[in-house]
C-alpha cells in the first residue's frame, strides 16, 4: 500500500484482531457484569490478543513522533474488519482525524479510490461482531 500512496504516508498493520472477549472464567466473563438496558448490547471490558498490546503502541508512537493528524482505518470490509476499526478507532482517538476506507483489492485504484471517499464506521456490522463473540 505505501507504493501507491508515495511519500508523506505510514502505513502500518496491526495483523488483524488486537481486543476481544475476556478468557477463561473468573469475574471478568461474569455475565452479571454484561447486562445490558434498554436493548443495547453490553460492553464488557475487553482484553488485548497475544502481542497486540506490542504492535498498537508502536504504531500509536511512531505515528505520535512523526506527527499525525489523519489516521486512516483499513480493514477487511465486513463485520470481522469493522469491528477491527471500531476497537482501533478508540485507541486511536488522540488523533485529530480518524477515517474508514475499506477496498476489496489492494490495487493503485482501489487504495487511491477508498483515500478519496472514506466512509465512517459501521456500527450496525460492529454490533453483529459483538453478538457473534457474545454467542461463541
Amino acid at each position: 500500500m505505501k507504493k501507491y500512496l508515495g511519500k508523506g504516508w505510514i502505513v502500518e498493520a496491526c495483523s488483524g484482531h488486537i481486543q476481544d472477549l475476556p478468557q477463561g472464567g473468573g469475574k471478568k466473563r461474569s455475565k452479571a457484569m454484561w447486562a445490558s438496558k434498554n436493548g443495547n448490547l453490553p460492553e464488557p471490558p475487553w482484553e488485548w490478543t497475544e502481542g497486540a498490546e506490542r504492535v498498537i503502541a508502536t504504531i500509536l508512537n511512531k505515528a505520535a513522533d512523526s506527527g499525525v493528524e489523519e489516521v486512516y482505518l483499513a480493514t477487511d470490509p465486513d463485520r470481522e474488519g469493522e469491528f477491527i476499526a471500531w476497537r482501533l478507532s478508540i485507541l486511536f482517538s488522540e488523533f485529530p482525524v480518524l477515517k474508514r476506507v475499506t477496498f476489496n483489492e489492494i490495487t493503485k485504484t482501489a487504495v487511491k479510490d477508498a483515500i478519496e471517499n472514506p466512509g465512517g464506521i459501521n456500527m450496525d456490522l460492529v454490533d453483529a461482531a459483538k453478538v457473534r463473540r457474545f454467542m461463541d
